[in-house]
């Protein structure tokens, strides 16, 4: 038999870390449409300088000797663990996918806790499936969207021509009772105390189903840390906030990165429930977007894409208003790893295991936006 070999990647070894980078970026993105994947740049930074609270896991698969396939597991304290696996398309129902989770479940078995919450995401039947076999349960469904960004930049400029000419950009209508900022890069340090509060009511009214809830407490310490960090991964991140008199009533985030600008990321979208159905939400969106052009990198930017509850319909309409389109669906299941289930298979070291037959289909779980602060983003 053909022996599968799972290795685990040193965070000092970049030409092993850019080579696993890619192989999972051709095992998530294969057959779907403009799909964001993390860049080499992105990569190498977010393994030589990591959070001090997360630990991250590169994990590699040879067929022989073919590599085949990866995981990553990051592992954040007092929070689920979040695992994506790959396998290439050519090299699936070989046992590949089946030898890579066990090898998850020893690492997370081998934590300092009894048990371990375990939370993957997938875009096709075959994935759920594979992590249902992993005894992994659904929680939660997201469409992911697309904006032409050329296009709608367009239309939107069309808007103010002499000309007339028609656009499909909704019109941002005058409301005396809110006013938007926006800006390019970290938050100002006058609505820096607004934008943190928001940031945690986000981690409150966040849409994610049956799955565990992880509410990070923000503060503006962590604000600048992450922004520090999005920075020197190559992110530019662009913000607008809007305000009902004094009081911050909801905002947006924009992410682009220098080295892969042609899917920008739209991040989290929040409108106070209190502050609803007053069109705050629609003209932060079209603020933002409208400053897209004066980033740089936004020059040969293709696509903007964000993800929405399948079940969040309010926001659904407001996005296929704007323009953005359904481009797949993301399923995120969870599951539960313990000390007394896992499988025994080492993998501080290359390990060896011997291919069993199943026929089991592979979890191609997509990415969650590594260093983008997790895909949280719902607008």
């Amino acid at each position: 038999m053909t022996e599968i070999r799972i290795t685990r990647i040193d965070s000092a070894d970049e030409d092993g870390l850019l080579a696993w980078n890619e192989l999972m970026r051709v095992a998530y993105t294969s057959d779907r449409t403009a799909a964001w994947w993390r860049s080499p740049e992105t990569t190498l930074s977010q393994f030589a300088t990591p959070r001090t609270d997360k630990e991250d896991f590169a994990l590699i698969a040879h067929l022989g000797d073919e590599a085949v396939g990866g995981a990553e597991i990051n592992v954040t304290a007092d929070s689920p663990a979040e695992v994506e696996l790959g396998v290439l398309p050519t090299c699936r129902r070989r046992g590949c996918g089946t030898a890579l989770a066990e090898a998850v479940e020893q690492i997370l078995a081998d934590r300092d806790r009894p048990s371990v919450i375990v939370q993957t995401e997938t875009y096709c039947p075959e994935g759920v499936a594979f992590a249902e076999s992993r005894d992994m349960r659904i929680g939660n469904e997201e469409h992911r969207l697309l904006l032409d960004l050329p296009a709608y930049l367009q239309a939107d400029a069309d808007r103010y021509k002499d000309s007339g000419a028609a656009t499909t950009v909704p019109v941002i209508k005058e409301d005396p009772d809110f006013s938007v900022t926006s800006w390019i890069g970290g938050c100002p340090e006058e609505v820096l105390a607004s934008w943190t509060r928001l940031r945690e009511q986000m981690d409150e009214d966040v849409p994610v189903g049956d799955l565990t809830r992880t509410v990070s407490h923000a503060s503006t310490a962590a604000i600048r840390s992450h922004e520090e960090r999005m920075e020197e991964q190559g992110w530019t991140l662009v913000g607008s906030m809007a305000h009902v008199g004094d009081l911050a009533v909801g905002y947006t985030e924009i992410m682009v990165s220098a080295h892969d600008p042609q899917i920008v990321i739209q991040e989290d979208t929040l409108v106070d429930r209190a502050y609803r159905n007053r069109g705050i939400g629609r003209a932060l969106k079209i603020a933002n977007l409208r400053q897209l052009p004066a980033v740089e990198a936004t020059a040969s930017a293709r696509w903007v894409q964000t993800y929405t509850a399948t079940n969040n319909d309010p926001m659904l309409a407001l996005n296929r208003d704007l323009g953005f389109t359904v481009a797949d669906t993301m399923t995120a299941l969870e599951g539960r790893v313990d000390r007394n289930r896992a499988w025994p298979v080492p993998v501080s070291r290359p390990a060896v295991r011997r291919v069993r037959r199943r026929g089991r289909r592979r979890c191609r779980a997509p990415n969650r936006g590594r260093g983008v602060r997790g895909r949280r983003c719902r607008g």
